[in-house]
């Protein structure tokens, strides 16, 4: 069986491997092969998926996920009728 520092190293790693620099917005825990998330994720699909890697690896007895999915809005255009001014120009 692994230890749980062993354990947080491999889920620490695939974090990283599916999140990239946005890792860090997830915080870890491993207690006796009891794994605990907290943080941000962008998505419901990116938090599917980082839970069923997680709950697919050797050693992890239970997942306690209190993520929350904060999508990232700085990316997004604005609508065009939004933007628009409400009153043109004379």
């Amino acid at each position: 069986m692994k230890s749980d520092t062993e354990l947080q190293i491999q889920i620490r790693d695939e974090i990283t491997a599916q999140m990239g620099s946005r890792a860090d917005d997830v915080v870890l825990h491993v207690v006796n092969g009891t794994v605990t998330l907290t943080g941000k994720l962008q998505s419901e699909v990116e938090k599917w998926t980082l839970c069923d890697a997680i709950n697919g690896m050797p050693g992890v007895q239970r997942l306690n996920d209190d993520t929350m999915v904060v999508p990232d809005t700085s990316e997004r255009v604005p609508d065009a009728d939004t933007a628009r001014p409400w009153f043109p120009a004379a």
